[in-house]
């Protein structure tokens, strides 16, 4: 088939902006339904009602014109924002105008208020080896699994897409908890308890003590698994994992492996927050290899923390990166950074929408 002069204008046109690739004989679009995601924090907007109604409405304007479908939101319930207004279904309702999908976001090893956990759940606390309390939940209590299971069901009320967990994980440095109910379920099993033994991979209790922790982590995403399956719904379980699997399983107790071989997340978001295109794509290959064909990887691309500040033109090659290895979406930190600016750069190149065909 033959192309005529406005058809061939056309092509050079979109072959100019990147947009359709010449493979062979064939023409090769970029993908249309690609995963977009962004972390929203609900501070990024006012907490008076009409206003911010106001500047969610015109935000979701915005990510509808670079096609994003799905946004992970913290702080959407009434006793995590304090809101006298119902933000998670003002979220879910204008998501649907523009096929958005909301996924609340829980923090099962994010930091705590000290003093008011240690009044009101005083054993739910992590200790540290030297008897010190640290302001996380310990998950190797049955009572704090229990509760997350708790605060998410109750957002699996609304009409939600998904469920996101992050800091799904101990703190980082093998921050596990040395308080007595764990080490007595420790040492129940193993003789000993994590304090006796030398704090090293040569030890085989140590090793062990690693492993345990993890068990702790996995429970827990089990049991959120499980509440989702029995509802009968299509939710979309989600986490936010470390890049290096192997280094997250030691040093945090997260084992995203393990989820992904049993099956019990729908993706994982790889935070590979780096300015390194080289570096990205390496850790986005490791997390590509690791979860195989058990689940998604959706890699979350940095745009500013504490580990990087993007450029344009980096954010665009690191998009290009999760294409050239067809991870089949991208999720971006966060909304606070996502600015105009490269909204804009976005909906003009990789994000640009295909309204034309060629004929």
């Amino acid at each position: 088939m033959r192309l005529n002069t406005i058809s061939m204008i056309k092509l050079v046109l979109l072959l100019n902006l990147g947009l359709i690739v010449i493979t062979g004989c064939k023409t090769m679009k970029e993908p249309e339904k690609e995963f977009r995601a962004v972390w929203l924090h609900q501070n990024l907007f006012d907490r008076n009602e009409i206003e911010g109604k106001e500047q969610i409405t015109c935000l979701f304007d915005k990510y509808a014109k670079i096609g994003i479908n799905n946004l992970f939101c913290y702080y959407t319930l009434p006793e995590e924002n304090n809101l006298d207004w119902d933000y998670l279904t003002f979220l879910i309702d204008e998501g649907k105008k523009r096929n958005i999908g909301i996924h609340p976001i829980f923090c099962p090893g994010h930091e705590v208020n000290l003093e008011k956990a240690a009044v009101e759940h005083p054993g739910w606390l992590i200790h540290k080896i030297n008897g010190e309390l640290y302001p996380a939940y310990n998950m190797a209590i049955p009572e704090v699994r229990e509760y997350w299971l708790s605060i998410i069901s109750k957002a699996m009320e609304y009409d939600i897409a998904g469920i996101h967990l992050d800091y799904i994980r101990y703190p980082v440095n093998q921050m596990f908890s040395y308080d007595s109910i764990t080490c007595a379920a420790f040492r129940e099993k193993y003789g000993f308890t994590p304090v006796e033994v030398a704090h090293d991979g040569g030890s085989i209790i140590w090793c062990e003590w690693i492993e345990w922790n993890q068990e702790q982590v996995s429970a827990l995403v089990r049991d959120v698994h499980e509440m989702i399956k029995e509802s009968g719904r299509n939710i979309l379980l989600g986490t936010d994992v470390f890049p290096d699997p192997s280094e997250s399983e030691v040093e945090i107790g997260q084992s995203w492996e393990t989820w992904a071989s049993e099956g019990i997340v729908d993706f994982v978001c790889p935070m590979l927050y780096t300015d390194s295109v080289s570096l990205f794509g390496k850790y986005l290959d490791k997390a590509l290899t690791t979860a195989g064909n058990r689940c998604k990887v959706y890699p979350g691309i940095g745009i500013y923390s504490y580990h990087n500040k993007i450029t344009p033109d980096i954010l665009l090659e690191e998009v290009k990166s999760t294409r050239d290895k067809n991870a089949g979406g991208v999720v971006f930190f966060s909304g606070n950074s996502l600015s105009e600016g490269l909204i804009d750069t976005l909906s003009k190149t990789a994000f640009r929408p295909l309204t034309e065909k060629i004929e």
